[in-house]
């Protein structure tokens, strides 16, 4: 796995995830992590911050789905190369759909936010946060 939890950074509502580039193209081929709280989450914000981006040109897709899948609710094909990313942050939530929809993700208890490069993203050190708050119960 190339993207971990920082179980030093603070955790409550903010989760910060560290992402290293990997030669894997697959569908959450650079990593996934499971939602950390037990209990639906919204996301409310994310952002992602780069050290250095990736040596090769590569998109890069983040969203919330099932292990092992290409989701893009959060970021998508968002270009990844050093030239355009090194040393920058950028606010990273996919475009709303309709303006009726809050541009968020539910991170259900078992689904994934998974890391999907469409080529080599070696050389990429980088880290996404993620805001989130606990859903309410609509029951």
């Amino acid at each position: 796995m190339t993207v971990a939890v920082n179980q030093e950074a603070s955790q409550k509502g903010m989760l910060e995830i560290e992402i290293t580039g990997v030669a894997s193209a697959a569908n959450a081929g650079m990593g996934e992590v499971l939602n950390p709280e037990g209990v639906t989450l919204v996301i409310t914000r994310a952002l992602l911050v780069f050290d250095t981006g990736s040596t090769g040109a590569a998109n890069l897709d983040i969203g919330v789905g099932a292990s092992g899948a290409k989701t893009t609710d959060i970021v998508s094909t968002f270009d990844m190369i050093e030239a355009t990313v090194g040393g920058k942050a950028f606010y990273g939530p996919a475009a709303q759909v309709a303006e009726t929809e809050v541009p968020t993700a539910l991170w259900t208890p078992t689904k994934y936010i998974n890391f999907t490069g469409s080529a080599t993203s070696v050389g990429l050190a980088a880290k996404l946060l993620v805001e989130y708050l606990r859903a309410p119960s609509l029951d």
